[in-house]
């Protein structure tokens, strides 16, 4: 029930249903049963009456079950609750995070998600309190050849590969220059930002979207589902735990801050930023589409 009521499009069939069921139900009892056994048809005294009598006598009863189900359960099992989301409440949960939260951290492999919404919603909300937030970004190393190949090949085995832009070595080395890019702008553009960028030299199949209230674990498919844990559980803190050994094996991105951002990047920017923080070997920046990082930073899109 719990789980139902705290999805709104699983909540308004649900009412709509119960509302059916009991509109007939009423509908037999006062007007087809009379008809048949005049001795069933109940005056407005009487009605009211028996209505108050099942409401005290169903209060009394889930009062006491829900007391002895609360007394029979275990702390732990309290502790270690997590919740299924059902792929449509996957984006309006990460963007009503991003108002609340002073803290984000997220752990993935290219970041399309964090660059294109999630950065500017932290920017603007840091703006509008005139408070600060800290984000830390996990992402794939862009200089790891053979890891950008195999997450390549990962993406390309989905059913999502098969929409959009093909994915190949370089495409994802390209998403994950952007991202970085993105980071740095920021971090230099919005002063009541904190942002850390860390590349990992392995890959997983799960995404962490980390706020200060829950954690939203999901997967690359837009129909799969997700897993939520709120703050204080057993779940939450062991995520944060592995975000934690993550950035300790990781190489974090250092920029040597000589490079002036503007509101929109062109591409002798975009290179000197490249250099300046080592996002990628600048004998092979020729390999890379600088027109297509330049409009994933310029004009980012949303991947939900």
């Amino acid at each position: 029930m719990d789980e139902i009521l705290s999805k709104q499009h699983y909540r308004r069939t649900f009412f709509g249903v119960v509302g059916l069921v009991l509109a007939l139900a009423l509908i037999v009892r006062f007007f087809v049963l009379p008809w048949f056994d005049p001795v069933q048809r109940l005056s407005g005294a009487a009605l009211l009456g028996s209505l108050l009598d099942n409401l005290v006598v169903s209060l009394f009863l889930a009062v006491f079950v829900g007391t002895f189900v609360f007394w029979l359960t275990p702390s732990i099992v309290k502790r270690s609750a997590i919740e299924v989301i059902a792929p449509k409440q996957i984006n309006p949960l990460l963007k009503s995070a991003t108002s609340a939260t002073r803290s984000w951290t997220y752990k993935g492999a290219c970041g399309r998600y964090t660059r294109a919404t999630t950065i500017p919603k932290l920017a603007e909300a840091a703006r509008a309190e005139g408070i600060g937030r800290d984000i830390t970004i996990c992402v794939l190393n862009p200089m790891n050849d053979l890891l950008c190949a195999e997450y390549a090949t990962y993406r390309r085995s989905l059913k999502s590969g098969n929409s959009g832009t093909p994915w190949t070595q370089q495409v994802v080395q390209e998403e994950i220059l952007a991202t970085a890019l993105t980071a740095l702008k920021f971090r230099f553009s919005e002063p009541l930002l904190r942002i850390r960028v860390f590349f990992v030299d392995h890959f997983s199949a799960f995404r962490l979207d980390i706020a200060d209230q829950y954690v939203v674990v999901t997967k690359e498919e837009k129909e799969a589902s997700a897993l939520r844990a709120d703050a204080g559980t057993y779940f939450y803190d062991s995520y944060k735990d592995d975000v934690r050994l993550t950035e300790r094996q990781s190489k974090e991105m250092i920029c040597c801050g000589k490079v002036e951002f503007s509101h929109k990047l062109d591409e002798i920017q975009l290179r000197e930023a490249i250099k300046c923080a080592a996002l990628f070997q600048e004998a092979r920046l020729g390999e890379i589409n600088i027109a297509r990082v330049l409009s994933c930073v310029n004009a980012p899109s949303d991947p939900y």
